[in-house]
């Protein structure tokens, strides 16, 4: 079989991700191709109004199990399809995220994920054009 050379980095099943934006560093995350937009698990969603702009505000509980509150401005609500065909509206904000040594923006939905096992999912938009996966592999982004 050919080798197939590549631009583009690859990434496992799981990564370590960060949104330095929130200061949230080193995030276990899930590559999910299934999934069109990327999530992130937040509690206490509440929308505020500050200078005329509206923004999303909501919490997340850090690995050492304190509660870090975020506020960013709100982009839209979109309804999402979930794994099991449930429909939500869900808020939309926009962020950067760092996955190994590539730095870039993408739009996150923010979703209770208390039962499932990462606290972020990566979806296609943010994977398209950026990244290789090898579904057998996990965390091989270099910081």
């Amino acid at each position: 079989m050919k080798e197939v050379k590549s631009e583009l980095e690859f990434v496992g099943w799981r990564e370590i991700v960060s949104l330095p934006m929130f200061k949230l560093l080193d995030l276990k995350a899930k590559i999910d191709t299934g999934a069109k937009t990327s999530a992130l698990h937040a509690d206490e969603i509440e929308f505020i109004t500050f200078k005329g702009k509206k923004y999303v505000r909501f919490s997340i509980e850090t690995d050492e199990g304190k509660k870090k509150y975020i506020k960013s401005r709100f982009l839209e609500e979109r309804e999402i399809k979930s794994s099991t065909g449930q429909k939500t509206i869900r808020p939309v904000v926009k962020t950067k995220i760092r996955m190994g040594k590539s730095e870039f923006e993408i739009e996150i939905t923010l979703i209770n994920r208390d039962l499932m096992g990462f606290k972020m999912l990566i979806g296609r938009e943010a994977l398209n054009g950026r990244f290789l996966i090898n579904p057998a592999r996990s965390y091989l982004l270099k910081k």
